[in-house]
């Protein structure tokens, strides 16, 4: 189908879809932007109008899950100790990418140098800047970045291996979440 027949009225929403079910087939690294085109219905050139390259179709999917992650940590309920604030950051970081482990892995894919792409690398900031606010409550202003980050590292270790299917030998499916809860308190209890 050529460019003019192209009816959709947002190419740039739809190569992002196309994007994100790429990763869904075949990972971040068998992604390609012409396949992109293709399966939107306009030339392989159609794409270049809204992106320069294929890093930044993949940092604009990517930009899309952090703003989703920022939403999801912005409605977490506040928690009063410590420990299930931890718990509850972690789980919900594994529920999320649980829900569309290719939009995780779009936020993550090896090869997107957030730093080429300054809306993404802002995004990932305002992330780390609600993990600092849900944990501020409970730490000393001078260790909150630093804890939030060792947080945030946590969760994305378990999520890792779990969306990977790297636990599943170990624990079954069912006690991946109670991994994720166990591991961030016995993080909180040693911060304490």
């Amino acid at each position: 189908m050529s460019e003019r027949g192209y009816h959709h009225g947002d190419l740039r929403n739809a190569l992002l879809a196309a994007t994100t079910e790429l990763v869904r087939e075949r990972g971040a690294r068998g992604f390609s932007v012409s396949e992109a085109a293709r399966r939107v219905g306009v030339s392989s050139s159609a794409p270049y109008r809204h992106f320069p390259d294929r890093d930044a179709m993949l940092a604009a999917a990517a930009l899309t899950g952090f703003l989703e992650l920022e939403k999801r940590f912005t409605s977490m309920p506040v928690m009063q100790a410590f420990d299930d604030t931890a718990a509850l950051i972690a789980i919900e970081y594994l529920r999320f990418a649980r829900e569309d482990p290719a939009r995780f892995e779009v936020m993550f894919a090896h090869g997107i140098d957030k730093t080429h792409h300054s809306d993404l690398l802002q995004q990932t900031f305002k992330v780390q800047e609600r993990l600092e606010a849900a944990l501020s409550r409970h730490l000393p202003p001078a260790e909150t970045t630093r804890r939030a980050a060792e947080l945030w590292s946590l969760a994305h270790g378990v999520t890792a291996l779990a969306i990977g299917g790297n636990v599943q030998h170990v624990l079954p499916k069912t006690q991946i979440t109670d991994l994720a809860d166990s591991t961030a308190r016995a993080w909180a209890r040693g911060v304490t």
